[in-house]
């Protein structure tokens, strides 16, 4: 850049990009060789996702109506698109939408240059990125509808689908630079845990009188108009954020850089501890003291921390929430329903969710150990502590869920009986180790990764997953008999001992 240009935002990113560009070893053919590769891919992910929700939808259609089903799938379908969305929306509050790399907060920020023009870059970036996470939730919603949709149904809806996500960019910049996004990650999170528990206790009570024959169905309107307003909004939108894009101040795009930056890093390298540390949810501290006058014994003292914990945070309560509601969505939806396979697949998910709700206690402490080694216990007195909260609370959602999947006191007593395998799940994954850098690494599309990554992932995880399979014979049954409740007991004990055990091992 001369001595004579003029230092404006867009000057200073056109001489970022052509230096870079020009210490850079990849040409224009390479990067061709990247675009073609990507949309091949893209191409081949969607014929797969296509051919899979087609032949989903032909089995489901084959079997015979399952009872106690009142949900339509298309409603389920708009449920699932909805907690996905509102989780990017609360994603994209955390981590911005606006911000600045340390490397660009040092350097940029300071300059005497437009920030409008220094960060209408990033916000083409998270535009493109709302953009394909639109399409990538649109485009299994719209595949995994009843009926068979065309593909000018199938365009249409994408579309919408961007132009919206392009939409909620924008009003989240223009909240940005108010400092007004704090409130949008709580109501994104309210919205998706009444979106998941509504439909779950509607479908579980059953509709009044008749059920209506309600099918979604596009306006009757022409077709300039029903493309133009969502463009014309979201239009209006984007250039309203690139107008107060330089408002934001420097200090919270230099905190959401080094969020966005830690975040990333985390995704890439599959550290899933250091990415929930990043995307951690604030906790405030409670309105009123609160008096633990029963609390007499150190054990005591380990749950009653552990009930603080947990109990303070309305992050964790959704969480509950939607770890209970999920089973019984699709138990309660039709044509899922009848399909066991998929009836237990939501019952891993939800009851997952919970579990990881409620090992946060078991995730600070082996954070900060030092305060476990202060406590008169030995190192498994400290970790069964841990598990009584986990164990309490775990009781009650899978005991419910059950219940209202299987509509009936033998399923909540089988679900009861599923839960000290998923509360020693749930310390296990909190005590899990560190990765490991030190040993061999494996070459990955994301870059290098530890040689044991699968298994710290898996964690935990696993032993809920072989705790639930009583259940899943139970779902294969349709019934739930005495010796099942029986063997569920005795192989969700002995897993519950053997996950406590192991997290001893790696725990304080």
């Amino acid at each position: 850049m001369s001595g004579t240009a003029e230092l404006t935002g867009v000057g200073v990113r056109r001489f970022t990009r052509r230096a870079t560009a020009r210490r850079a070893d990849t040409s224009w053919l390479t990067l061709g060789g990247d675009v073609l590769s990507a949309l091949t891919t893209a191409g081949v992910v969607v014929a797969v996702l296509g051919g899979a929700f087609s032949a989903l939808r032909g089995r489901i259609a084959a079997r015979p109506p399952a009872p106690a089903t009142d949900l339509p799938g298309e409603l389920t379908a708009a449920v699932a698109a909805l907690v996905v969305a509102a989780g990017v929306v609360a994603l994209l509050s955390r981590l911005g939408p606006l911000s600045a790399t340390p490397a660009a907060a040092a350097w940029w920020l300071p300059l005497p240059a437009d920030r409008r023009g220094l960060l209408r870059g990033d916000l083409q970036r998270v535009g493109a990125v709302a953009v394909v996470s639109a399409v990538v939730v649109a485009l299994p919603v719209v595949l995994a509808a009843p009926a068979a949709p065309t593909v000018a149904e199938a365009a249409v809806t994408v579309l919408a689908a961007a132009l919206l996500a392009l939409t909620a960019v924008g009003v989240l910049v223009l909240l940005q630079a108010r400092a007004l996004t704090g409130w949008v990650a709580p109501v994104a999170g309210s919205l998706a845990t009444a979106a998941v528990v509504v439909p779950a206790v509607l479908g579980t009570v059953g509709p009044a009188g008749p059920a209506p024959t309600w099918a979604p169905t596009a306006p009757d309107l022409p077709l300039p108009v029903l493309g133009g307003v969502p463009l014309l909004v979201a239009a209006v939108a984007l250039l309203a954020a690139d107008r107060v894009g330089g408002r934001v101040p420097a200090g919270a795009l230099r905190e959401r850089g080094t969020a966005v930056l830690v975040a990333s890093v985390s995704a890439l390298s599959l550290d899933t501890r250091e990415l929930g540390r990043a995307l951690g949810t604030p906790v405030h501290p409670p309105r009123r003291a609160r008096r633990w006058a029963r609390v007499r014994t150190p054990w005591q003292a380990v749950v009653a921390g552990d009930l603080a914990v947990t109990t303070r945070s309305p992050w964790r309560w959704g969480q509950l929430a939607i770890g209970t509601a999920l089973p019984v969505l699709a138990a309660r939806t039709d044509g899922l329903g009848g399909v066991p396979a998929l009836v237990a697949v939501a019952v891993v998910a939800g009851w997952s969710l919970a579990a990881v709700a409620l090992g946060e206690p078991a995730r600070q402490a082996h954070g900060a150990p030092a305060a476990d080694r202060l406590l008169p216990l030995g190192a498994r007195d400290v970790v069964r502590a841990r598990a009584v909260v986990p164990l309490a609370g775990l009781m009650v959602v899978c005991a419910v869920s059950a219940g209202l999947v299987g509509l009936g006191w033998e399923w909540a007593a089988l679900g009861a009986a599923t839960a000290p395998a998923w509360a020693g799940a749930a310390v296990r994954g909190g005590y899990r180790p560190e990765l490991d850098w030190s040993g061999p690494v494996l070459s990955s599309p994301m870059g290098a990764v530890p040689t044991g990554v699968a298994v710290t992932l898996v964690r935990g995880l696993d032993l809920g997953v072989l705790g639930t399979v009583p259940l899943v014979a139970g779902l294969l049954l349709g019934a739930v008999p005495p010796l099942l409740l029986g063997v569920a007991l005795g192989w969700s004990l002995l897993l519950g001992l053997v996950a406590v055990e192991t997290a001893r091992r790696t725990g304080p």
